[in-house]
């Protein structure tokens, strides 16, 4: 193999293990560390020991950015904090209970309501309750939120 076609195959490599973090499935990732394994054996095999060597060390020195990466993205996506009873969605419901607002949609036992300016998507205890009526949240539990007619 020539060393543009190790070159190559080591950059699509890369891209495909940049690209596991943006599509997680890990095939596409295991591919990419294929190719990269395979472009340094390559490179070492047709006696190109300086490439061989550029190709390691820059794989290695690869690692940490694709970990940093991998980090941002997940923890932007991701986002949770620690609380007393456990793990919990960082943007909660929890300032809800109690509030007022008004059935954007039919709750079908489940639907949308507006309530302190924001759409949530809300359960009702049980009972239809049709759009444009008052509504009251009386539970909230994590990322659930109940509600019942006024």
């Amino acid at each position: 193999m020539s060393n543009t076609g190790i070159i190559i195959l080591f950059i699509v490599g890369l891209l495909a293990v940049f690209a596991e973090i943006l599509i997680p499935g890990m095939i596409v990732g295991i591919c990419g560390t294929i190719c990269v394994a395979a472009s340094i054996y390559f490179a070492y095999q047709a006696g190109e020991n300086t490439l061989g060597n550029i190709l390691l060390v820059t794989s290695i020195l690869s690692i940490p950015l694709f970990v940093i990466s991998w980090y941002r993205m997940t923890s932007r996506t991701f986002a949770i904090t620690a609380s007393e009873e456990g793990f919990t969605a960082a943007k909660g419901f929890e300032d809800l209970l109690g509030k007022e607002g008004v059935a954007v949609t039919p709750l079908r036992p489940s639907g949308i309501a507006q309530i302190n300016g924001r759409r949530v998507d809300v359960l009702s205890s049980g009972e239809m309750i049709p759009s444009t009526t008052r509504i009251k949240v009386i539970e909230v539990k994590g990322n659930k939120v109940v509600v019942k007619p006024i």
